[in-house]
């Protein structure tokens, strides 16, 4: 069913589509129209993420039910990124090695079968990590599309990405299974057993976050949510934000302990999400700024396109 929050960025007024840039996900599906300069006509959302699909007849229809509104003028060719190329996805895309500029990317596109258009999936990208090969899908397009110049990305989320940038492409990155770790905690563990799951303080979210600065124990400190609740050593309606600024904290120490400046680190995401890990950045001395996630990937896909030929 067509998700009732869609929306459009412009009204279109007979702009011809160009390109037909799809960003799905694992819990959302949004579809772009862009003109020719690579402007975004019109925008439209549903919930039908990877996750909620199961055969490619599905995937199909989820896609068609969007084009369907007088989005598309059904000639346009069609870009997709994200987990539509994963292997529980739409059709699998090999990944990419790194270095994985928009030139790359766009010689490695997995051709896909739909309606007769021309349509492809952006290869996910992997790379040699810490002691195993690091996988992601669309933070690659998104990094593609922050400004030039930027050396370092980070992409929070379930699965955090920060990524190291070298002349307008990925030649580095490495996962943090952040929000995916504080998930479980919270709602799964005894850790996080009669946390009040929905409250918000900034007071204990930076409590978290000295503590992960001066305490490197992570295992240990992480023990320190569930003896603050039995001991009432903190208020409880701290602690949930108390174990995000721990997890965060660990994570945005750990992705910069490397010597040098790497100059400001673009924060890729939702406005909540980008501001939390903002927050963090601010009181760790990290230059950053917010880049919303939608204008990123955009714009990294409007490369890929361009570098494909697509547009």
């Amino acid at each position: 069913m067509l998700d009732e929050s869609l929306h459009r960025n412009a009204p279109n007024t007979g702009n011809a589509v160009a390109l037909i840039g799809v960003d799905w996900g694992s819990t959302h599906l949004r579809v772009h129209a862009f003109d020719s300069l690579g402007g975004i006509i019109a925008t439209r959302q549903s919930a039908r993420g990877m996750a909620s699909l199961h055969s490619p007849e599905a995937f199909a229809a989820a896609l068609d039910d969007l084009l369907s509104v007088d989005l598309d003028d059904g000639d346009a060719p069609i870009l997709l990124a994200g987990m539509v190329g994963a292997r529980n996805g739409w059709q699998e895309a090999p990944y990419a090695p790194l270095p994985a500029h928009a030139d790359a990317l766009a010689a490695a596109l997995q051709p896909l079968t739909f309606k007769q258009r021309r349509a492809a999936i952006v290869p996910g990208v992997s790379g040699a990590s810490d002691g195993f090969d690091d996988v992601m899908r669309g933070e690659e397009t998104q990094a593609l599309g922050v400004p030039p110049g930027t050396r370092r990305v980070a992409a929070p989320g379930t699965h955090s990405k920060w990524l190291t940038l070298d002349g307008g492409g990925v030649v580095g990155f490495s996962t943090y299974p952040t929000g995916e770790i504080y998930s479980l905690l919270l709602h799964h563990s005894l850790l996080g057993r009669g946390l009040p799951a929905e409250a918000w303080s900034e007071r204990g979210f930076i409590k978290g976050l000295d503590t992960a600065r001066e305490r490197p124990d992570w295992l240990h400190q992480l023990f320190g949510v569930r003896a603050r609740n039995v001991r009432d050593a903190a208020p409880v309606e701290e602690l949930p934000a108390f174990l995000s600024g721990l997890l965060i904290g660990y994570e945005c120490l750990a992705a910069n302990n490397e010597p040098g400046d790497g100059g400001e680190v673009a924060v890729i995401g939702g406005a909540k999400l980008a501001a939390t890990y903002a927050l963090a950045l601010r009181r760790y001395g990290i230059p950053h700024y917010i880049i919303e996630g939608d204008t990123a990937f955009c714009r990294g896909l409007w490369r890929i396109a361009k570098a494909a030929r697509f547009v």
